[in-house]
């Protein structure tokens, strides 16, 4: 019996890390007052914590089967 590789799980948690890297990077453009990159920031931010998200929940399905 072979071991599958959790692709999916370790890929979501790698877009999660990513996610509060790009929140973080949007504080730092907001303390600078650059909110056009802040909001850009924010933007793909929320973009990836949505993909990271649905990964997961790829994830879930995938370890169900």
């Amino acid at each position: 019996m072979s071991r599958k590789l959790p692709f999916f799980q370790i890929l979501s948690v790698l877009l999660f890390l990513a996610c509060l890297a790009f929140f973080w990077q949007c504080t730092v453009q907001l303390f600078r007052r650059d909110y056009v990159a802040a909001g850009m920031l924010m933007l793909i931010g929320l973009s990836t914590l949505w993909v990271g998200g649905e990964l997961a929940r790829l994830a879930l399905a995938e370890r169900e089967n």
